[in-house]
């Protein structure tokens, strides 16, 4: 069930994203809050979608709510599947020109999406109490 939902929300933000080229449209906006109550309601739900049906390009999206989702969760389980998730992503299974998002595909080399998604990562982590 996560899988379709945000599936769909993913391809809604990536068509808002390419076609108004403004990464904080007021649609973007209402796309993170879906993806972010879908994925902070079901610790374990969550984990295994991360770790088995998350594709490379939704990682990468989804990643910009890394910090609502654990501030949300509090949950060191997802870091961790976040973590385990990135490291899983190889220069040789990173397939940027297969990507829907003109964005991705123009600008999102591989060294670029580790970087980005361990910062949010990171910061995702400074979200929870200890």
């Amino acid at each position: 069930m996560i899988k379709e939902n945000i599936a769909d929300i993913i391809k809604e933000r990536i068509r808002i994203s390419d076609e108004t080229q403004d990464n904080w449209d007021y649609g973007i906006e209402q796309c993170w809050k879906k993806y972010v109550d879908i994925l902070s309601a079901d610790i374990e739900k969550s984990t295994d979608f991360f770790l088995h049906d998350c594709t490379n390009e939704e990682f990468y999206w989804l990643s910009e709510a890394f910090e609502e989702i654990a501030d949300n969760t509090q949950s060191q389980e997802l870091i961790s599947a976040w973590r385990s998730r990135l490291a899983a992503v190889t220069s040789q299974n990173y397939c940027q020109e297969n990507f829907i998002s003109t964005e991705m595909r123009q600008q999102v080399d591989y060294p670029e999406y580790v970087r980005s998604i361990e910062q949010e990562i990171n910061y995702a982590e400074g979200r929870i109490d200890k």
